[in-house]
C-alpha cells in the first residue's frame, strides 16, 4: 500500500542530480542541490528593497506631477494614485498567470524584451 503513495518533496532526488553538471560560483564549483537557499536571501531581498524605492519614487513623483501641473484636489489624486497602485499589482499577478499557464517562460521574456 505503501509504494503506491507518490513521494511529495519538491527537492529533486539523488538520480536526477547525478547528471547535472556542478554550478561554477565565486570561482568554486557548487552543486546545484547546495546552490540557492540561504546563500540567495540577500539578493532577493536587495532586489525587493529596490524595487519597493522604485515604487515610492514613483508614487511620490507622479503625486506631485498631479498636484502641481494638473491642480487636480488632493482626494482626487489620493484616489488616482491608489487606482494606479492597486492596478499595477494585481497587473503583475494577472501576467504571471498568463506567463506560467500559456506562454512560457522564454517566449514572455521574448515578448517582454520587444517592448
Amino acid at each position: 500500500m505503501e509504494e503506491n503513495v507518490k513521494n511529495t518533496n519538491s527537492s529533486p532526488s539523488p538520480l536526477e542530480l547525478e547528471h547535472v553538471k556542478p554550478i561554477a560560483l565565486n570561482g568554486e564549483e557548487v552543486s546545484p542541490k547546495e546552490a540557492g537557499g540561504w546563500r540567495s536571501v540577500k539578493y532577493i531581498i536587495g532586489n525587493e528593497s529596490f524595487e519597493k524605492l522604485a515604487s515610492m519614487s514613483l508614487i511620490s513623483n507622479l503625486t506631485m506631477y498631479l498636484l502641481t501641473n494638473y491642480n487636480l484636489s488632493g482626494l482626487f489624486v489620493v484616489n488616482t494614485v491608489q487606482i494606479w497602485n492597486g492596478s499595477s499589482n494585481i497587473a503583475s499577478i494577472i501576467g504571471a498567470f498568463i506567463s506560467d499557464a500559456y506562454l512560457g517562460r522564454f517566449r514572455t521574456l521574448l515578448y517582454g524584451c520587444l517592448d
